[in-house]
């Protein structure tokens, strides 16, 4: 009987394809299923699901396909896009996300988030729901909002309708670079004076070595061990499909610098600050220490955009995961100690700070102000990860506020209050405290 119902079911879902995504989407059977607008790339549809109503807008982003890198690029831009409900309300972030495999895109998997939109006094007063995937010139995104929210019956039908409802007629990849998107990824970002020198590929289990240093082979393991350790600290699972992160090596710091400026559109001056970089999806550098601290500092940068998807927080949460993983607990005494002592940045003001590395003062005796700050930092984190009070807590300690999209301390706050039941100040009194017991 329940084969049967399911049949009926499948019968009565509308199908609509849209041939300029090569997308077959069979909508959820909803009551009153009315649809809006409908185009070759997208369209809108609302309908009632019990008590609740729905909207379900299919919207595709084509005009810079070098914006999408894995499905986490498409779902992000859809999170930042879902407005407060009020000026006064929560921003909104997803509280789960998954990652469902399929044939959704040009990746063999697509990006699942799952939030609720809350009015100013924090009541909810809708759920969210949205997949996004690539194309293999853009992405697109299914946004569903469920006001009410519904109750536990309507969601699974829901994430059945996102994780079984859409399927894609292109060509799926799987994650390994073309010879033709090598040449092309080389060709538009070397310096134009070593465009035509360079080595061959070097590909290993998570990386794209792309560079003319003679040194590659040794330096791609050094990378995956550093891999290895984030992963270790930060864990995350392994999502068969994702693209091999890029790593450009170089083999002088002048054609470093000279990337830099081209790529980032920066300064030489500022270029030659940095002994290597993570931006977007790679990260460059020169071939001289292979065991320098700068490559696993930076890696992890690159993971938290690429891995981990959690890009957010602000410069003290980013430069902390990375400093913290960098350094030693020797290391970061001297800065716990000022904590011990009070004389250290409070955390308001803190996590305010928009750059630590340009939070320098060039007054203060020996412009130390900066390294300062990247070890506080690093504190903070140690703090969260190794103190009772957060260790156990610690893995959503890093969602929720890597997830923060906005530089709002409230915002800030108020991801610290949802895993730890404290304010910003409460937060802090424990800090103080592991920093006085360390």
């Amino acid at each position: 009987m329940l084969a049967n119902l399911l049949v009926c079911i499948a019968l009565l879902q509308e199908q609509v394809s849209f041939s300029a995504l090569n997308l077959d989407v069979a909508l959820p059977p909803l009551a009153d299923l009315k649809t809006l607008d409908v185009s070759d790339d997208g369209g809108r549809w609302t309908g009632k699901l019990g008590e609740s109503s729905v909207m379900i807008t299919l919207v595709a982003f084509l005009d810079d396909p070098e914006r999408f890198v894995e499905p986490e690029d498409v779902s992000d831009l859809g999170e930042f896009n879902v407005r407060p409900l009020a000026k006064d309300a929560p921003a909104f972030r997803y509280e789960r996300t998954e990652t469902p495999t399929g044939k959704f895109g040009l990746a063999p998997f697509a990006s699942l988030g799952i939030g609720d939109q809350r009015a100013a006094g924090g009541e909810v007063r809708a759920r969210v729901y949205q997949l996004g995937a690539l194309l293999e010139q853009g992405g697109y995104l299914i946004d569903v909002r469920c006001q009410p929210p519904p109750n536990a019956e309507g969601e699974a039908q829901l994430l059945a309708f996102l994780k079984t409802g859409v399927v894609y007629r292109g060509k799926v990849g799987d994650g390994s670079w073309t010879e033709a998107e090598i040449e092309a990824r080389w060709k538009r970002d070397a310096p134009d004076d070593v465009v035509a020198d360079h080595e061959k590929p070097i590909v290993t289990e998570h990386y794209l070595i792309l560079g003319n240093s003679s040194g590659g082979k040794l330096f791609a393991k050094k990378m995956e061990e550093a891999y290895a350790t984030i992963q270790k600290t930060y864990p995350f699972a392994e999502v068969k499909g994702r693209k091999k992160m890029p790593v450009f090596l170089f083999r002088t710091p002048e054609q470093y610098y000279a990337y830099y400026v081209k790529v980032a559109n920066t300064s030489l001056e500022n270029a030659k600050r940095s002994k290597g970089h993570a931006w977007k999806d790679y990260y460059a550098t020169w071939y001289e220490a292979p065991n320098d601290p700068v490559h696993i500092h930076e890696a992890t940068h690159q993971i938290f955009a690429n891995r981990l998807h959690l890009s957010g927080g602000g410069s003290w949460f980013q430069e902390g995961v990375a400093e913290y993983i960098e350094t030693k607990p020797g290391d970061r005494s001297a800065a716990a100690t000022s904590v011990k002592k009070g004389r250290y940045t409070k955390l308001a003001q803190f996590m305010q700070i928009e750059s630590l590395l340009g939070s320098a003062d060039e007054n203060a005796p020996g412009g130390d102000q900066a390294a300062d700050h990247y070890k506080q930092a690093a504190v903070v984190i140690e703090f969260a990860r190794e103190s009772k009070f957060g260790k156990e807590r610690f893995d959503r300690f890093l969602v929720a506020v890597g997830r923060v999209r906005s530089d709002e301390l409230a915002d800030i706050e108020a991801a610290i209050r949802s895993v730890y039941g404290v304010d910003l100040a409460g937060f802090e009194a424990e800090f103080v405290k592991y920093c006085q017991k360390r």
